[in-house]
This record gives structure tokens, sequence and C-alpha cells, in this order.
């Protein structure tokens, strides 16, 4: 039992299917080396800075974290925003919600020594399960190559479809996600995962973004992460996903609206017309003054 591997130039229909089919999915090679590369290079600072002050049970004792991903490592942005990305969010999330949003980004490091993180589904901070309905959906970004010996990450092939309950299921078939630096890992937000123990000699490297539905609250308040002086200098597709944008096309359903005094001039560039038309996303609509006058 594996995760199944595709190449970055496979239909998109053949890892959607194989992640309804097991949860999740591998395509290798997604970036070159070097852009993995300068990725890290950039997050070196802050991983070396702060990458252990969310030390925890859950998190590890050796494992180095950081999410202002995109203040210190601009060059992530295409990754967060990457074709593969949007095209398999749409699949699974768009077809729930007007838009959806990045729920967070983490760069995750785990050093050698590190014991294996327990296993868990990340919707889980969610209190709600809806019959056919995902709420989000994981990127995991190897930023240098993953192996089983390394702590490449632990997943458990078809645990999307276990129901939550009182008693923790069982998740000891899990495989671990062999995959070469600058391919991506892509999983559901109820799919049983974790970071796996590193009995090597060199650190494991990874950058992992979520997405969820736009009506949810954020895990990480990306307006903080990531404020408008940051986010302007980056593409409209991506400051929607930061979710710089409302919920909703119609004036009366719109949520995330801003009332408060005249709209920046920087979010008059709005996304490119099929993603405004497709998910409701974009500036205010002409008709709407800063003030909500018509």
């Amino acid at each position: 039992m594996t995760v199944q591997s595709f190449p970055a130039d496979a239909p998109t229909a053949q890892i959607v299917a194989a992640m309804r089919a097991d949860g999740a999915a591998i395509v290798e090679d997604l970036i070159d080396e070097a852009a993995a590369d300068r990725v890290m290079a950039e997050l070196r600072p802050a991983l070396d800075r702060a990458g252990l002050a969310q030390v925890s049970g859950f998190n590890g004792s050796r494992t180095n974290r950081f999410n202002g991903i995109l203040r210190e490592a601009p060059s992530a942005a295409p990754l967060i925003e990457h074709d593969m990305v949007v095209a398999l969010a749409d699949e699974f999330l768009l077809p729930h919600c007007a838009n959806y949003q990045i729920g967070s980004l983490t760069a995750i490091e785990i050093m050698p020594g590190e014991s294996e993180q327990a296993l868990h589904r990340d919707d889980s901070l969610y209190p709600i399960q809806l019959a056919g309905v995902e709420l989000q959906i994981g990127v995991m970004w190897s930023l240098t190559d993953f192996t089983a010996e390394n702590g490449g990450t632990r997943v458990v092939p078809g645990s999307h479809r276990f129901l939550r309950s009182w008693h923790l299921p069982d998740v000891s078939n899990w495989v671990s996600s062999v995959m070469p630096k600058g391919s991506a890992l892509f999983y559901l937000g109820s799919t049983w995962h974790g970071g796996g123990a590193n009995n090597s000699n060199a650190p494991r490297a990874g950058l992992i973004n979520t997405y969820s539905l736009g009506w949810l609250r954020q895990e990480s308040n990306q307006y903080l992460e990531c404020p408008p002086e940051i986010a302007k200098q980056f593409s409209p597709r991506l400051r929607a996903l930061l979710g710089y944008t409302t919920h909703g096309a119609a004036e009366e359903d719109r949520i995330g609206v801003y009332r408060g005094g005249a709209v920046e001039a920087w979010m008059d560039d709005p996304p490119e017309p099929a993603w405004a038309e497709d998910r409701g996303q974009g500036a205010i609509p002409d008709h709407v003054s800063a003030q909500g006058g018509r």
C-alpha cells in the first residue's frame, strides 16, 4: 500500500480520482529543485531564529515551525497559488462555497532524532461534519527529498472515509510519503496523517499550505500574517486566496465586506476575470461605493 504518485504533467482528473479513492496523492517534480532551494534559503533565517518557538507534545521537540511565510519567503508565492493547487481546490472545495481561501501557511523542518507526530486530521479544528463536503485540503511541498527514513509525511490511505467518533479509529495502516524535492503531497482535510520520525542525519523540510471553504474562519489570521503592505506585492489571485476579498457575488450575500472608508488603491486591481466570475471574488463592484451607497 502506497500513496499514488503522478508526474507533473498528469491529467488533473487522474489526481482527483486518486484523492477521492485514497484521500491523498503525490505529484512529483511539480517545481524544479532551484525553486525549492530558493524558498528554503529565504526561510532559513526565520527557522533558525524562531523555529522552536512552537515546541509541544503535538508539534514535537525537534521540529522547527514558522508561519509568516510570505513575509520571509516571497518566492513561495508561486507554490501557494500554483495552477495545480487551484485546479484541485476547485474540484474539492468550490462546489461548497463561492470561493475558498488559505487556512494556514507553515514551514516545517523535522530535525534528526525527532519522533513520529501523532496522526490526525487537519479539519478537526472545525466542530462540524457534513456528508460529502470537504472543509479543506492540504498541500505539503517537499523542500528536501522526503523518505521513509527522514520523516516523510505519514498518510493513512482511505482514512478520509472514517467517521468522527469519540474513540481513535484504527490508523495503524499508514505509509510514508516518499517524493523528491520539488514535489507535492495533496491530501483531504479529513485524511489522517502526521509527520514521520527522522532517523536520518539530515533535516527534512516542507511547506504545508491548507485551503478552506471561504465561509469558514481561517486557521491562521492571514491579515496579520501577511498584512496589506506585504500582500500588495503579490498577484490579485494570491491576495484573494489570502482573504483580501469578499465571499459571495451578490451584494446581499457577501461576507467580509469593509465599509470603514476609502478602498486602498492596490485593491482596485481585481483578480483575473475567470477567477472573479467563477468565485464571486474581486474588488468592490462598480455600483457599490466604499460607504455602501449605490
